[in-house]
Formats: C-alpha cells, sequence, structure tokens
C-alpha cells in the first residue's frame, strides 16, 4: 500500500513514464452521507499493481497532472463514479479515458458487461467478487481485499488493446474514439446538487413554479439535516416522498408523518413549516424545471418511429439501442430537428443512422418492415 507522499511521488513518475495505466478506486457509500474514497489501485499489467491508501493522504492533488495528460491513456471499467471520486479528491479533470465497459459495448462483445463477464470474455479468465462489499476502511486491509483491488486493474490493458484491435477490425475505431471523448468534459465532473437532480424528475415539469419552490427547500433542508444525522438524504425522506409533498401541498405536520414514514417525528413540523413558506414564493422566483418537454400527439407516433428505426438499426449491428440514441435523444430530435448539438447529428451515429432518422421525420423516407428487418424506402412527392 502506497501511504507516503515520497512513495506516491515516485508512482506519478512511473506513471509519466508510461503510455497508459489502468485506474480503479474502492469506496464506501450507503451508510454514510458522503462516499468515501478509500483506495485507487494503479495497475500497468498483470504483475504490476500499486494500491493508494487514500485515506493516508489529506487529498491527492499530486495525482492531478498525470490524471489530466493527454499523452497518458487513463484505462477503466465504468469508470463514471470512479472518475467523479477521483477529480474531487485531486481537483483534476482526468483527460484521455478509455472505459473498456463502453468499448466493449460498442463491439457488442457481451450481455451485462460487468467486470467479470469483459474478463471472462476477453481473457478467459473468472474473477471473485467476494470482496466487493466488504469493509474499506478497515486497515490494515486483509490479503483477500488486496488481491480482489488487485483483480480489478490487472487485466484492463490487455483488455484495452484487444478491444482496439477488434473494432480496427470491426470498422468501429472511430465510434470509440469519439465515444471516449465525452470523459474530456469538465461537466462530467461536476455532481448534480440535490435540488437539480429532483428537478430533472419527469413529475417537475407538470409541477406549478411554486411546488417546485418546495422540492428545492426540502431538498436542501434533507442535504444539511443527513449531514448533522450522518444518514444518507434519502433515509431522512425519499425523492418520492417529496414529490408527494409538492404534488399534494401538505401543510399539516401530521400530514407530512403519513407521507413521510421514515421522517422522525420531531421534523414534522418544521418540514410542513418549510412547506408553507416556500408555496409563497413569488412566482418569479420560483426554479424553473430542468425535465424535458413531454412529447404530444403526432409527437409521439414519431419518436416511436425513430425508435423503431434506431432498434432496427441496433439489431443489424450487434449493439444495444441506447448506445445509438437515448429516448430523451430522440424526443429533442423530434421536438428540434434542425438542433445542430444533437448527438445523432454527428460523427459516426450521423453516418450511420443521423441522416435517415431526418429523412423519416422530414416525410421523404418511409419505414417498412422487410424480410425480418427495418428498411427504409424512399419517397417520391
Amino acid at each position: 500500500m502506497i501511504n507516503t507522499i515520497c512513495e506516491l511521488k515516485d508512482l506519478c513518475k512511473r506513471i509519466e513514464s508510461s503510455p497508459s495505466v489502468a485506474i480503479d478506486t474502492e469506496f464506501i457509500s450507503g451508510e454514510a452521507p458522503k462516499t468515501i474514497l478509500s483506495v485507487v489501485q494503479v495497475g500497468f499489467n498483470h504483475q504490476d499493481v500499486f494500491l493508494i491508501d487514500a485515506l493516508a493522504f489529506e487529498d491527492l492533488n499530486i495525482l492531478r497532472p498525470v490524471l489530466e495528460s493527454e499523452d497518458i491513456i487513463k484505462i477503466m471499467h465504468d469508470g463514471g463514479q470512479d472518475l467523479e471520486l477521483i477529480s474531487q479528491s485531486s481537483g483534476a479533470i482526468p483527460q484521455n479515458i478509455f472505459d473498456i465497459k463502453l468499448g466493449a459495448r460498442l463491439l457488442g462483445a457481451g450481455t451485462n458487461y460487468s467486470l467479470s463477464e469483459i474478463v471472462h470474455t476477453f481473457c478467459g479468465i473468472g474473477l471473485s467478487k467476494e470482496q466487493q462489499r466488504s469493509d474499506w476502511l478497515l486497515r490494515p486491509l486483509s490479503d483477500a481485499q488486496i488481491s480482489y483491488a488487485e483483480q480489478d486493474v490487472k487485466y484492463l490493458p490487455e483488455i484495452q488493446t484487444m478491444i482496439r484491435s477488434q473494432a480496427e477490425k470491426m470498422g468501429r475505431l472511430h465510434w470509440i474514439d469519439e465515444d471516449m471523448l465525452k470523459f474530456n468534459d469538465p461537466n462530467h465532473y461536476t455532481p448534480l446538487s440535490p435540488s437539480e437532480r429532483i428537478l430533472r424528475s419527469s413529475m417537475a415539469h407538470f409541477f406549478e413554479p411554486s411546488q417546485r419552490a418546495v422540492l428545492v427547500a426540502l431538498t436542501e433542508w434533507r442535504s444539511q439535516v443527513s449531514e448533522i444525522l450522518c444518514i444518507t438524504p434519502k433515509q431522512l425522506i425519499k425523492d418520492g416522498e417529496i414529490l408527494r409533498l409538492a404534488t399534494r401541498r401538505i401543510t399539516k405536520p401530521a400530514s407530512v408523518g403519513r407521507v413521510c414514514r421514515s421522517l422522525p417525528r420531531r421534523y414534522q413540523a418544521e418540514v410542513a413549516k418549510l412547506i408553507r413558506k416556500a408555496l409563497k414564493t413569488p412566482k418569479h422566483h420560483c426554479p424553473s424545471s430542468f425535465a424535458q418537454s413531454p412529447l404530444k400527439g403526432i409527437e409521439i407516433i414519431k419518436r416511436r418511429l425513430l425508435q423503431a428505426v434506431v432498434d432496427g438499426c441496433a439489431l443489424d449491428h450487434g449493439i444495444q439501442p441506447d448506445l445509438i440514441a437515448s429516448k430523451s435523444v430522440l424526443n429533442d430530435l423530434v421536438l428540434n430537428p434542425d438542433m445542430s448539438d444533437s448527438i445523432l447529428l454527428h460523427g459516426w451515429r450521423r453516418e450511420l443512422i443521423g441522416n435517415d432518422l431526418l429523412r423519416v421525420l422530414e416525410g421523404s423516407a418511409s419505414v417498412e418492415l422487410n424480410q425480418g428487418s427495418i428498411k427504409l424506402r424512399s419517397v417520391r412527392h
């Protein structure tokens, strides 16, 4: 375990001289109000793996230059939360990330794309997940924990090489290179605030301004109180309960208690008072909804038609439809077919299907089922 500044500096020098490095983390979440980073694993190959004891350092700022280097490939598996934690502890905006889960999905190489499945698919090795939920705050770590942490990175460099090689043979290397760029976006490492997250819920779009003010007031209060109580916010009040309180405009303590089963009784009057105050917020001071505008009438039919085309294309290429376009992306295209920032109108997605989807929307192509496949036919006007 690396637990001194000198050791960490030596590891950074080693990373700087390498074209790529595998990274993973172990952390504790769920019981505490905040996720705690415990271990950062760094691997160069099967035998060359290091564990950084994150608990031994105030921060990991020393890792920032290597994390932000555009010359060093950082290889990870499903690295969203890992990257967020590393970014918070180091102050870095990581660059040049290769996520093997995303790469494997773009090849259609697997079904659930867990690390153990990907390692088995590409290396023929079975991984044990026995230590996944062990106590990572415990020091010293057990031999079993160390072995588990090491196996999470030791195969990643080899798999990354195999994925790129296979992608090149399939003509999909540019797919992978384009999609990995999303990890360079600083917004990828900025977690949504509790209030913004709940304002993105589909129900929030239908709320009146004063009801959205209730959502913000309750989520901010919940965050503050849960931190004092050392519990997760949802252990105090669940998101669904906050939405119901705002929907029904509940202002009586007893009614608050009936909706919020886990809320301690001593907080019922305080929550009711917060709701009453929020409901009086002037309209021009109320928060806006971040939720996507719902489709209506013919728009719903258009989106279903586009979804059929996407599903057919995904089936033809052996990948999952959401890799091409999510439901929200298709909704946006239906509502704003001229929007230039849609992922469907750039890169490999435009070449593969974006132009066809635009043809369907403008009526110059029809969709038909031909011998079990979705096909487009040009329409002459």
